[in-house]
């Protein structure tokens, strides 16, 4: 109240009185007590109560003032301006309660509200300070606001060359650069608001800011905050009064069935459409980059477009000055146009302030950083080099990815990052992001090894609002069960009362709010309905299907080098059958999805021979599942046309694999791939197969389904060779592990157990990564030399100068 009451303004003075009958103290302050004395009459008891009117709205604009953080005011001016000043007017003398003090109390409250004045001066200066410098050195804003910073930049060296204006080498180089990233986020903005036109948003409550002076201790100032939004689709509710908070530095596993809306929260976040702090940098990865012929190592290092635009100038600035020295020493330093000493002095000023800032955000050590993550990746030093023309759309996807783990944004989003990445890679990224990632992450999987290994915490999606859980996905699934019991119980005690209420004779609108009055809320919960998932694989019953490959070789031609070959297997020899437990693991391009094709008879070898049992019945489901669908049918048609069934056993096979009722009657090509991996599974079911031949089944499943398809291939009574990159998967089925790429037949079998092979992965990744890196830092130390050798070359032609 005495810091309050000292930051009044000079001008406020004592309203008139019916001002001041108006004005009420808010509910959390101190009501004014009456003031003593015994020489007070009715007319100065008047004025007296006017004047603690005045006070109190004096105190209440100081402290909105106070309160106020950087950036509130309209005036646009900088954050220490903005900081509370010392006010220069008297203000009337309170005690704690807002009583006038005696003159004995006015010295000793003058030095704690000085104290607790300068306090509060120097904590907004820090925090100003710091968010001018988080903002400076990452790339912070949300896509909409680079693009409209792009444009203004762009259209200001426009009006420049318009108005006649000469521009630089530097600044034409800057021009072309900014056209090219103008034209890629404003493509980023637009495919963003088009996925998310069709939702509603509302965001009620304190914002972050709010939360850091009410919570000091537990907030950070990159804690994303957001205490109640709703979130409503074209035909459904996704969110209903949810809140969130992110805490800064842990990593968060979203779970909830899917099409709940857990890739639009993620959307919404990324392009800031739920409040995020402006110092905290957001990055989603979601889509591959698009196919370019610059080296992958160059995409990725680009990525950090502080470094780029510092190398950029510094490359121009050399340029320029190269040019004038040139024309110094053809015509002499007298000719016209010759640099006077003042501005090679200048020249040389900035380019040591551009290499200062090159030593301190360590671009030197950008390649080998890059290098490093990309082998981690899986791409080995050739692909590093080549451009990503030739590459595939989940080999562009891991270039993204290698991006935003070189760029390290302050909250980073991840929407099913391990379905693009081979076992081993995706061995390698939690390794890397359990032990060196030091952000905050939110990501979407449903990879329970990868949620278990990398996750501090997990948000559950469950009747249209998130729920925390502290600990692994093991704590989770005990966590879940309690929290089932907990909605199945108020739902029970919701009703028991509605139906008392009713027994009294109340009508039903009456009884429902008879019931909300009694147990305070706001609504009646909704029935529960547990989300299940059931999937039953069925066996041909019989175990006379096998297949056999006898000395089976194989190679292809390499299209990079007309007349090279590359031998995949030579002199391969196995035998499949209704027992068998495989797992096919190794890198990608070491010939695992090749192989499970030989097997299926689907390719031919160029050697050897591949045998099917006459009464073979083989169930296949690969990457590509899209393509054994009839599109122009509905997943009902298409079942009921196949395997000669009824309309309710049709829906009732569809509703067992998670396929909602709505959508049994859409066209196949209007579903979802997770909706229509769960067709492809189905219709395997009815099958009865022999033999299983899965190939990264799970890339569209939620965790509840990845759940019932292990059980489900448990109990399956049929051999299944499977090609994933999930290793809870492998490990519950207790594969046998072929490791694809080695050994003289290009396949050898793993033996030591899953953990070992692990373990060996992340080994073999680091001395790769290692390797690459190495090679980068002799470079990057030859490069850093010759930069200052030039620098110092520059200084020292300056001084004669």
């Amino acid at each position: 109240s005495r810091l309050r009451a000292r930051m009044a303004p000079k001008s406020a003075g004592a309203p008139k009185p019916s001002e001041a009958k108006a004005a009420k103290p808010a509910k959390h302050e101190p009501k004014a007590a009456k003031a003593k004395g015994g020489d007070d009459d009715k007319a100065s008891k008047a004025n007296s109560r006017a004047q603690k009117a005045a006070d109190e709205e004096a105190r209440r604009a100081a402290r909105e003032q106070m309160l106020a953080g950087p950036g509130s005011d309209d005036d646009g001016g900088s954050a220490e301006d903005e900081a509370p000043r010392r006010p220069t007017g008297k203000a009337p003398t309170l005690d704690k309660f807002g009583n006038t003090a005696s003159k004995a109390g006015a010295s000793e409250s003058a030095k704690t509200a000085e104290l607790e004045l300068a306090r509060a001066e120097a904590r907004a200066r820090r925090e100003a300070k710091a968010a001018k410098d988080t903002e400076e050195d990452s790339a912070g804003s949300g896509p909409v606001d680079l693009v409209a910073k792009r444009v203004e930049e762009t259209a200001a060296l426009r009006a420049k060359a318009a108005a006649g204006g000469k521009l630089s080498n530097k600044e034409k180089k800057l021009l072309s650069q900014l056209d090219s990233r103008v034209q890629d986020e404003a493509a980023e903005v637009a495919e963003i608001d088009s996925g998310l036109s069709a939702f509603s948003l509302s965001v009620r409550g304190s914002t972050v800011a709010e939360g850091e002076e009410a919570d000091k201790d537990s907030v950070s100032a990159t804690d994303v905050i957001v205490p109640c939004f709703s979130v409503n689709a074209p035909a459904r509710v996704l969110f209903r009064d949810a809140s969130l908070r992110l805490a800064s530095g842990r990593r968060y596993g979203l779970l909830g069935p899917n099409g709940h809306g857990k890739s639009t929260l993620l959307k919404l976040l990324a392009h800031r459409r739920l409040p995020v702090p402006p110092g905290v940098n957001v990055l989603l990865v979601e889509q591959e980059v698009s196919a370019s012929d610059t080296p992958v190592f160059e995409q990725v290092i680009a990525a950090d477009y502080k470094r780029a635009a510092l190398l950029a100038e510094e490359s121009a600035l050399a340029a320029e000055m190269d040019e004038a020295d040139q024309k110094e020493q053809e015509s002499g330093s007298d000719a016209k146009g010759a640099w006077s000493g003042a501005i090679w002095l200048e020249k040389v000023k900035r380019l040591e302030f551009i290499a200062s800032e090159l030593d301190a955000i360590c671009a030197d050590a950008a390649e080998a950083v890059a290098r490093r993550i990309l082998a981690g990746l899986g791409f080995e030093q050739q692909m590093q080099d080549a451009g990503s023309l030739g590459l595939s759309g989940g080999w562009r996807m891991r270039v993204a990815l290698a991006r935003a783990l070189f760029i390290k944004p302050q909250l980073l989003l991840l929407d099913e990052p391990t379905n693009h990445l081979d076992l081993d890679a995706v061995l390698w990224l939690e390794d890397h992001l359990a032990r060196n990632w030091k952000g905050t992450i939110l990501t979407v999987s449903h990879d329970v090894d990868f949620l278990s290994e990398v996750c501090t915490d997990l948000l559950t999606l469950d009747s249209q609002a998130l729920h925390h859980f502290g600990g692994n996905i093991d704590r989770y699934a005990e966590m879940r069960a309690q929290l089932e019991a907990k909605k199945n119980s108020e739902y029970a005690s919701q009703q028991k009362a509605l139906k008392e209420s009713r027994a009294k004779g109340l009508t039903a609108e009456k009884a429902l709010k008879d019931v909300l009055k009694k147990l305070h809320v706001p609504a009646l919960r909704e029935k529960p309905r547990e989300y299940q998932v059931k999937f039953n694989f069925h066996s041909a019953g019989d175990k006379e299907g096998a297949i056999s490959l006898q000395d089976i070789g194989f190679f292809y031609s390499i299209d990079s080098q007309p007349g090279s070959t590359r031998q995949l297997f030579n002199e391969l020899n196995f035998k499949l059958d209704s027992s068998s437990r495989i797992a096919l693991v190794g890198a990608n391009g070491s010939g695992k999805t090749t192989l499970a094709r030989l097997i299926a008879g689907e390719l031919q070898p160029t050697s050897g021979e591949v045998g099917h049992s006459r009464r073979l019945t083989l169930g296949r489901f690969h990457q590509h599942f899209d393509e054994l669908l009839p599109s122009e049918l509905s997943p009902l048609a298409f079942l009921q046309k196949t395997y000669d069934m009824d309309e309710q056993e049709g829906r009732k096979t569809l509703g067992m694999f998670g396929l909602d009722g709505a959508r049994h009657l859409i066209k196949i090509r209007d579903l979802s791939g997770g909706q229509k991996a769960r067709v492809v599974l189905a219709s395997l079911a009815l099958k009865r197969p022999h033999i299983l031949l899965l190939d990264e089944p799970t890339n569209h499943l939620d965790l509840e389904s990845v759940e019932a398809l292990v059980d489900g291939l448990k109990l399956f009574d049929g051999g299944v060779l499977l090609i994933s990159h999930d290793a809870r998967l492998i490990a519950a089925l207790e594969c046998e592990l072929w490791v694809c790429g080695e050994g003289p037949s290009g396949l050898r079998v793993e033996r030591r157990g899953f953990e070992k092979y692990r373990a060996d992965i992340l080994l073999a990744v680091e001395k790769r990564a290692q390797k690459a890196a190495a090679l980068a830092e002799a470079r990057a130390a030859s490069q850093r030399a010759a930069r200052l050798k030039r620098l110092a070359l520059r200084r020292e032609r300056t001084v004669k100068t």
